[in-house]
Parts: C-alpha cells; structure tokens; sequence
C-alpha cells in the first residue's frame, strides 16, 4: 500500500508534545514518531472515510488514533517482560535506546493522545453512533480484546500450547485492531448493517491471516528483512501456529483464510464501490503471501 503524504503528516503531527515535555519523554516519543512502519491501517482507515464522503480532519484524527494505539502496543511488546526484542522498523526498540520505563511513558502518551483524537472525532456524531463507537473502543482495547490477547500471549507457555490456543492469542494481539481498523471508520461513515457485518468476518479473516504470516515471517526471515528481531517464538515459547502444527499445516490455514478474506473483499466492492478501498490491503496480504510461499519453496 503506498505511502499517504496526509496520513504520514498526520502520524507525526498530532501527537502534540508540548514545550514543557521532559526531555527525555520527548527524545523517546520523537524516536517512535521517526520510524513509523507502513501505517497500514491508519492509510486503509482514512482512504475508507474519505472515500465514504468524511471530511479530511475527522478521517486524519480517526485514523491517527488508530495508528497510535498501535504503535503503542508495540512499544509494550517489545518490552523485556513481553517479547524482549531489541529492534523494531530497522531500529534500537525504544526501550532500548531510552529505557524501560521512559518508553512506557512514551506509549502511555501515545495511547491518551489516541483517545483524544477519538473522542474528538466521535464527539459530533449521531448518539446510537458514538455510543457504538464508544463500545467497539472499548471492546478491541480492553480486556476483552488486546490485553486479554496480550496476558493469553504471557501465559501461553502453561496452556496446551496447540492450534486454538496459537489462534486465541491472535484474535486478541491482532485480530482486535483489524477490527478496530475496519470497524470504526465504517461507524464514523455511517455504513449499512449488512456491510458493518461483511467487515467483521473480514477483520477476522485478515487478522488471522496477518499473524500467521507473521509466525512464518518469524522462523524463515531475518532481521534485515523484517526490520526487527527473529526467531524469537520458538525461542522465548511463544504462539506461532507454524510452530505449533507444522508448518504444511499452517500453510493450509493460511491459504483458506486469505481465500474467505478475497470472498469478503469482492462481495463488499461489488455491492458498494467506495469499499474498493479494501482491494489495496488484499494486494498487500496477496504478496506476502507470495513472498512467504517462495521462501518455503526454497527452504524446502
């Protein structure tokens, strides 16, 4: 998915560190803010509002805030009490360059500054909207949604350690902020019931899919590739379904997924133009799938 000028502007400029910030705090956030990834869900959040009719600065502030939550679950994860990774987007983790307890200070900033952004842009709409809205936040970032995927993923070394146990921490870590992704822009459009329930069963999809090719992404590819650290599941016992099933298994998983995921992309583009937006994600998926079955080809 190619860069969005606005989207970057964006990740970079609301973050409304002031003045007064400890210097510290502000080095700490100015490194995240520096290397932001693809900004994949917030560019797919804020083509989708737009293309739905939603004016610039409520699709930016959605968007962002999306972004933002993310960014700072990585900071978290990244942590030596989660995965203990010393790199992330081809650079020191912040935790790293600026300690532990300054980068959590740093992701604490980024996720107030997402719910600001939120409540900001949620704030104007129709009651049933904002209130549904409110849930689905709440929902996805809360202990029924990442967190919960987040402690599933601590815990995973005392559980049975098989497929729905790999697959129930990913409906949590990831699955949540697809759906979040997905979810909320189509609340803040104002999308029919038919295509809000077409969006679930896709963040679903695309959400399992994602993490599956994260876990084979994890044991076939290196650091220079990924641009942060590998080999770390199998390692540290974390959920990778490769692991977990084999990776032939794992592969068939991946497969079904993205072919349901295809369905749900075409069924909603056919019936409403302006969700042609999805097609740019799929084509992401597509190659990573390509690039992982090639790798697999070769290793093999």
């Amino acid at each position: 998915m190619s860069p969005d000028p606005d989207v970057s502007i964006s990740y970079r400029e609301l973050m409304d560190v002031g003045p007064g910030t400890e210097t510290r705090l502000r080095q700490a956030i100015d490194h995240i803010l520096a290397h932001p990834g693809s900004l994949v869900r917030a560019q797919l959040a804020y083509r989708m509002q737009v293309a739905h009719g939603v004016d610039q600065a409520r699709a930016l502030a959605v968007a962002t805030a999306i972004e933002y939550f993310h960014t700072a679950s990585l900071v978290f994860d990244d942590m030596p009490a989660m995965d203990n990774a010393t790199e992330r987007r081809g650079s020191p983790c912040a935790h790293v360059a600026f300690g532990e307890a300054t980068a959590t200070l740093a992701a604490l900033a980024f996720i107030n500054r997402g719910y600001a952004l939120l409540w900001q842009a949620i704030a104007t709409l129709p009651e049933t909207a904002r209130l549904e809205a409110s849930r689905l936040v709440t929902t996805c970032l809360g202990v029924q949604g990442i967190l919960n995927g987040q402690s599933r993923d601590l815990q995973f070394h005392a559980s049975a350690r098989g497929e729905a146990e790999v697959l129930e921490v990913a409906k949590g870590k990831t699955v949540t902020l697809i759906r979040l992704t997905l979810l909320l822009p189509a609340l803040v459009a104002g999308a029919s019931g038919t295509d809000f329930a077409a969006l679930e069963k896709l963040s679903t999809r695309w959400g399992l899919a994602y993490q599956i090719m994260d876990d084979f992404k994890d044991g076939l590819m290196t650091p220079e590739e990924t641009g942060k650290t590998a080999a770390r599941d199998a390692q540290l016992d974390h959920p990778n379904l490769a692991v977990a099933i084999g990776g032939e298994a794992a592969w068939h998983r991946l497969c079904g997924l993205m072919d349901e995921a295809r369905h749900h992309v075409r069924t909603l583009v056919s019936g409403n133009p302006a969700w042609s937006e999805l097609n740019r994600l799929q084509a992401v998926l597509d190659r990573e799938q390509a690039h992982i079955q090639n790798r697999l080809l070769a290793v093999a």
